[in-house]
């Protein structure tokens, strides 16, 4: 929420009033989060019904038993700090405070946060690893405890403050586990095939509609499930290129911080795209006509053939209250069926306070006697004293907060897009395959992960698959391997860290690794250009490079005497006694240029210089678009740079390869004797691995349009 005010921590106060100041901070701005008539209750364990989700403040391991009272109010302002203010909706900070309150109470034997020490944080890691069996969430918990160390820190919030680095170490996958772990993250090709086929043949069902559409969209651009819920029916736009070719684009809003942006489709995709749309939009029509008129007419009983013509605070008998909810009478007496919905109805711990009011409110005027027996027409019948007053105004409140989303009229609590407009709206109950039971469509329901993995991988037993459906037996897919599957083409084509980034909606680049399930044999064809070589001691060249000190050859992996040369971007090993340099200002090419993983200063400098040559890039395209005596060269050798640039900054990144690893360039075969044979017109060249021109057009223009440069 935007109105949300940061917490600034106040100078020269104790560790123990900045603690105080912090959670004061964060009751004061709570309760910009209030519902219509159901404020934010700072007391609640858990904040999810008024949409701060993962924040149960139970104990580690336990589902009743809350946090120490001496900690609970701190992490609580943490928690709602992670999500109101820095947007982060994962578990890990929840996780980590859990981890922190047991180190706490064991070591410290309080649950003051201000008494921390290094050692609580160090039994707080331990903590974290014996609990998670994944070595991958301990280490990630971790992290987020050296995020709360530091902010304690900058905050003032310890009494004796101390540096602290968590020791576990980010865990090293065989190259077997990273074989079996691509095996189950990406979708096998028999459920892609089923999908398109299931897709091909136009499903009736407005079920499989949804599936099948649901997962035509997420295989066009890398999303997550939850995030089809901000899609609006209007979600295309075409733009055309210099070249007058036309580019879809999809509207989108991307969670986790990333916020809205347009995603181009790629032209494999566009006409699936605009077909799984066409087909949603055919099938939602009316429930966004139904959501629209929820929102004009907020005082009115939504209407359906069974609710009696009378006026809002007219009183309604129990048969008349039971038709207008939809509730069946056909085994059961009105009076009792009502009772029983309204029970319900006051018990339901996640129903806004007024809705729990008013269903109280009938029941204290619900005569519980056994009645009295009289006489009426000359019939025996049982006569109750309620003084209940039921009424469509009542009862539209109830049923409203019932069944509506809690964040209508918008889809959730970013209030991106709202039900009238959202792509898929649906009534509840739309998705049932046999009509059994009666169903009570007043809320609107849409495509979130849950439905559509119980669809596509059968995470409900009692739940029917549509490949089950359509006979594809055992085949099975997980919404988030379509997210994997597309980023790992975009590794295979040489995107760019930062497109892919961009194109996933990850603020994080270094997350995209997560994604990547190249195999080994890709991935060494990948950085071929590039090879790792390992020195006897790592850490002393490291060093020297860090202070500026002077390189041996030796230190290389050269067993000469002379000392290496430092570049802007590592170290030349050139020997500038046999002939000139060949490449000079073009160490990214060159084969006897050496770059050093670990050294982040020459690592920076890679990067200021990837951002150059993309502006460059820009430029050099308009002069060679108007004719410029070179340009296109120019163009051709800034686009082999960059590529180059991106590829060995890749490597540098990569947490596979140990710090202190030389990193060589291939030579791409430029010598001086070449160059001076080349000038005298004696050498063609065949292949100078320089791109054509109008693939470097292609290529320019994808990246610029990706990019947000120029048009």
């Amino acid at each position: 929420m935007s109105n949300v005010i940061p917490f600034l921590p106040k100078a020269r106060l104790s560790a123990r009033a900045a603690v105080t100041d912090f959670i004061s901070w964060a009751q004061s701005q709570v309760h910009l989060y209030d519902e219509p008539f159901d404020p934010v209750q700072w007391s609640a364990i858990s904040w999810h019904r008024w949409g701060l989700r993962q924040t149960a403040c139970f104990k580690l391991g336990e589902k009743s038993e809350a946090l120490h009272p001496d900690f609970i109010d701190f992490a609580k302002a943490v928690i709602f700090q992670e999500r109101a203010v820095k947007n982060i909706q994962d578990h890990l900070p929840l996780q980590a405070l859990r981890c922190l309150e047991v180190a706490l109470l064991e070591i410290v034997q309080q649950g003051d946060v201000t008494a921390v020490t290094a050692a609580v944080f160090d039994k707080a890691c331990i903590v974290a690893q014996n609990y998670h069996r994944s070595a991958s969430t301990a280490y990630r918990i971790s992290r987020q405890l050296k995020i709360i160390n530091d902010s304690l820190h900058s905050s003032g919030c310890v009494a004796r403050p101390f540096n602290w680095a968590p020791q576990i170490k980010c865990p090293r996958v065989t190259l077997k586990e990273s074989a079996e772990n691509a095996k189950k993250k990406l979708p096998s090709d028999e459920a892609l095939i089923a999908l398109g086929e299931i897709f091909h043949n136009k499903p009736e069902s407005p079920l499989d509609i949804m599936v099948t559409s649901a997962a035509a969209l997420m295989l066009s651009q890398p999303c997550r499930a939850r995030e089809l819920m901000y899609v609006k029916k209007d979600c295309f736009f075409t733009e055309r290129d210099e070249q007058g070719r036309e580019q879809l684009y999809m509207l989108w809003f991307s969670a986790k911080g990333f916020g809205a942006s347009r995603k181009p489709i790629i032209d494999s995709m566009a006409k699936v795209c605009k077909e799984a749309v066409d087909r949603v939009v055919d099938i939602t029509r009316e429930p966004r006509e139904y959501a629209k008129w929820l929102e004009e007419n907020p005082d009115s009983f939504p209407i359906h053939a069974g609710v009696p013509s009378k006026e809002l605070d007219e009183p309604l008998s129990p048969q008349e209250a039971c038709d207008a909810l939809m509730l069946s009478t056909a085994s059961h007496v009105p009076r009792a069926r009502l009772k029983n919905f309204m029970e319900k109805v006051a018990a339901r711990k996640a129903m806004p306070e007024r809705g729990r009011k008013i269903a109280q409110e009938l029941l204290d005027g619900y005569d519980a006697t056994m009645g009295t027996h009289c006489f009426v027409n000359g019939r025996r019948e049982i006569v109750f004293n309620d003084t209940w007053e039921i009424t469509l105004r009542k009862l539209n409140i109830v049923v409203r907060e019932k069944y509506l989303p809690k964040d209508f009229p918008y889809t959730d609590e970013k209030r991106i897009t709202k039900w009238q407009d959202a792509l898929f709206c649906f009534r509840t109950g739309a998705f049932r395959l046999a009509d059994f039971g009666v169903r009570k469509p007043f809320g609107l329901t849409g495509c979130d992960s849950g439905r559509l993995n119980a669809q596509l991988a059968k995470t409900q037993k009692k739940t029917t698959s549509i490949f089950e459906r359509y006979g594809y037996p055992g085949v099975k897919v997980n919404t988030h391997a379509f997210r994997h599957y597309l980023n790992t083409g975009a590794n295979r084509a040489n995107l760019s860290q930062e497109l892919i980034a961009r194109w996933s909606g990850r603020v994080d680049v270094n997350q995209n690794r997560v994604y990547n399930h190249m195999s080994t044999e890709e991935k060494t064809t990948e950085v071929e250009t590039f090879s790792p070589q390992f020195p006897a001691s790592s850490r002393k060249l490291l060093a020297s490079l860090k202070t500026n000190a002077p390189i041996s050859m030796k230190e290389l992996g050269d067993e000469s005497g002379r000392i290496a040369h430092n570049t802007e971007f590592g170290v030349c090993i050139h020997d500038y006694a046999q002939e000139p340099c060949a490449k000079f200002n073009n160490c990214l090419t060159c084969g006897e240029h050496v770059c050093v993983k670990g050294d982040e200063a020459k690592l920076a400098n890679l990067k200021e210089e990837r951002e150059h040559l993309r502006k460059s890039l820009v430029s050099f395209k308009q002069e060679a678009k108007e004719g410029t005596y070179g340009a296109n060269s120019w163009l051709q050798t800034t686009m082999e740079k960059l590529e180059r640039c991106d590829q060995l900054i890749r490597v540098l990144e990569n947490p596979e390869i140990e710090d202190g690893a030389l990193i060589k360039g291939v030579e791409n075969g430029w010598t001086v004797g070449r160059n001076a044979l080349a000038m005298r017109g004696e050498l063609v060249e065949e292949n100078n691995n320089l791109i054509e021109t109008g693939v470097a057009d292609d290529k320019v223009a994808e990246l610029e349009r990706l990019l947000g440069f120029g048009s």
